[in-house]
C-alpha cells in the first residue's frame, strides 16, 4: 500500500518534471483568478513538418491532486471551421470565461472537474491553427480526420504519461462528422502491429449533424415553437432542405422561413436575447459567430440565462497580444485576427451531404458507447431529428432498451429526457447508445445549460445512463 503510493508519487513528480521541460506550460492567463489549483498547457502540435502544418491546442488538467487518475477528454467544435478554443474552452465547458474588463471568471461547471480536457482548433485554418503552405487550407472530412489522428499520436509524445488514460471524444454540431471519422481511424490505428493502443472509451455528440437528409429538418420543430406560420410549414414540407444549388423555389421558401423567424432570433437558440453593447466586432473589423453580433442582456436577467455578450468578450480577449503570448499562440504572426469561425479555411462543401449514420453503426458494433444529446431550444439540429436517428439505429442494430424514455435529473431538477439502449454481455447490461435532451439548452449545450451539461458529462464518463431521480 505504502509502496504503491510512493511509486504513484514518483510517477506524478516525473510527469510534472517532464511536462515542465518539454510541454508549453501556461504560467498564468491574463486576468486569471488567484490560487488556480490545476495546470494549463497550450501551443502547437505539428501534423506535417514538410508543409509546416500545426494544430493549436489548449490542455487543462483535471482539478484534482492526481490528474492522471482521471480520464482524458478531447473536444472539437464544428462549423466546419469554428474554434474549439473560443466556443468549447472559453464559452462552454472550459475553466474560465472572460468577464468585464478582461478579468477571467471561474466556470464552476467546468468539465475539468471530472476529466483532463484537451481542446483542439481543427482543421488547419481554424483559429490559431495554421500552415505555411496555402494549398493546405483547402480541406475536407478525410483530411481532417487524418490530421486529427496525427495530432493525437504526436500529442501523446509530448504528454507521454497520458498514454494509458482512457480517451473520450466529444464535440458538437459538425463534430458529428469529425468525431466518428476520427474514432474509426483510431479503431484501425489500434489494429496496427507494434504500436501502443490508444484507449478510446466512448463518444459524445451534442446536437450533431449526422445526415443532412434527416438532422436539419426543422419544419415541425419551428412550427410547434410558433416560429413559422401554418402556410410556411405546408410549403416547407414540400422542400424541407436542399442539396447543391438552391432552386428559385427553395430560395423563396428559405427566405420566407428566415423572415418569419426574424434576424433577431438565433436558430441555434430560440430563447437567447440580443446583445446591444457589442463593440469588439467593429474593433476588429469582424462579425464573428458566423455573422451574428450578439448584444447586451438586461442585467436583471443575468444568472438566469446565458450572457449573450460573452462571445464579444471572448473575441476581445483572444485578440489581446498578452493573452496570445501567455497561450503560446500566434507565434508566426498570422495575417488575420483570431475569430470564432472566420479564417482562411476553404472546406469541401459536398462533405456536408455525407451520411455518418453507417459509421455510427459501425462504431456501436465495435462496442464503443455513444451518447447523442440535444439542447431542446436548438432549431439548427432539432432534438426530434437526433431522436429519430437514435431510434432507427437501435432498431437496425437490434439493441435492447435498458431504460424507458423519461426524465433524467440534474440534482433534484429535471435535466431533460433520455433513453438508453444496449446489449446483454455475460449477464451484464452493456449500454451502447444513449439519447438525451437537455432542458432549456441550445445548440451549444454547455453554454446555455452548464449544470445539466456537467451532470450529463459525468454520467457519460462513468458509462451510466443519465441519472433518474429514483434509480
Amino acid at each position: 500500500m505504502a509502496l504503491g503510493f510512493i511509486l504513484e508519487a514518483i510517477s506524478f513528480f516525473l510527469f510534472q518534471l517532464y511536462s515542465k521541460s518539454f510541454a508549453e506550460l501556461i504560467t498564468a492567463l491574463p486576468g486569471q483568478p488567484a490560487n488556480v489549483s490545476f495546470k494549463q498547457y497550450s501551443g502547437y502540435i505539428a501534423t506535417d513538418d514538410q508543409h509546416a502544418r500545426a494544430l493549436f491546442y489548449y490542455f487543462v488538467e483535471a482539478e484534482t491532486a492526481h490528474p492522471l487518475s482521471r480520464p482524458l477528454t478531447l473536444w472539437l467544435n464544428g462549423g466546419p471551421g469554428c474554434s474549439s478554443l473560443g466556443f468549447g474552452a472559453f464559452m462552454e465547458n472550459g475553466p474560465f470565461q472572460p468577464g468585464e474588463n478582461g478579468i477571467l471568471v471561474k466556470n464552476k461547471h467546468s468539465w475539468n472537474i471530472e476529466s483532463n480536457m484537451l481542446y483542439v482548433e481543427s482543421p488547419i485554418g481554424v483559429g490559431f491553427s495554421y500552415s505555411n503552405t496555402s494549398s493546405n487550407y483547402f480541406w475536407n472530412d478525410t483530411r481532417t480526420a487524418e490530421d486529427n489522428l496525427r495530432f493525437i499520436v504526436n500529442w501523446f509524445e509530448e504528454f507521454p504519461y497520458y498514454k494509458d488514460s482512457e480517451l473520450f471524444l466529444t464535440g458538437e454540431s459538425y463534430a458529428g462528422h469529425y468525431i466518428p471519422q476520427l474514432a474509426a481511424l483510431l479503431v484501425e490505428y489500434n489494429k496496427r502491429p507494434n504500436i501502443r493502443p490508444i484507449k478510446l472509451k466512448a463518444i459524445a455528440l451534442g446536437n450533431p449533424l449526422l445526415d443532412l437528409d434527416i438532422s436539419v429538418l426543422a419544419g415541425d420543430y419551428l412550427w410547434s415553437h410558433g416560429a413559422i406560420s401554418d402556410d410556411t410549414l405546408i410549403i416547407r414540407y414540400l422542400r424541407e432542405y436542399y442539396h447543391g444549388q438552391l432552386s428559385k423555389e427553395c430560395k423563396d421558401v428559405f427566405n420566407r422561413v428566415l423572415d418569419e423567424i426574424s434576424g433577431d432570433v438565433d436558430k441555434g437558440n430560440l430563447l437567447m436575447p440580443k446583445c446591444l453593447s457589442s463593440n469588439s466586432a467593429q474593433q476588429f473589423g469582424l462579425k464573428g459567430l458566423q455573422g451574428k453580433i450578439y448584444a447586451e442582456i438586461d442585467r436583471r436577467t443575468r444568472g438566469t440565462i446565458p450572457d449573450p455578450c460573452l462571445p464579444d468578450r471572448i473575441l476581445t480577449y483572444l485578440n489581446n497580444p498578452q493573452v496570445q503570448k501567455a497561450l503560446h499562440a500566434n507565434t508566426t504572426h498570422l495575417p488575420y485576427y483570431w475569430d470564432f469561425c472566420s479564417g482562411p479555411l476553404v472546406y469541401q462543401v459536398d462533405n456536408l451531404d455525407m451520411d455518418l449514420i453507417p459509421l455510427i453503426a459501425y462504431l456501436l458494433e465495435q462496442d464503443i458507447p455513444i451518447l447523442l444529446y440535444s439542447g431542446d431550444q436548438d432549431a439548427k439540429v432539432p432534438l426530434t431529428q437526433t431522436r429519430l436517428i437514435t431510434n432507427n439505429l437501435a432498431k437496425d442494430l437490434k439493441l435492447v432498451p435498458f431504460t424507458k424514455y423519461g426524465t433524467w435529473y440534474d440534482k433534484e431538477q429535471v435535466g431533460g429526457w433520455s433513453q438508453s439502449f444496449g446489449r446483454l454481455r455475460e449477464g451484464m447490461n452493456l449500454t451502447l447508445l444513449t439519447f438525451a435532451t437537455v432542458r432549456g439548452a441550445a445548440h451549444e449545450v454547455p453554454f446555455t445549460s452548464p449544470s445539466q451539461a456537467l451532470t450529463l458529462f459525468k454520467s457519460f464518463l462513468s458509462g451510466s445512463p443519465p441519472p433518474r431521480l429514483h434509480e
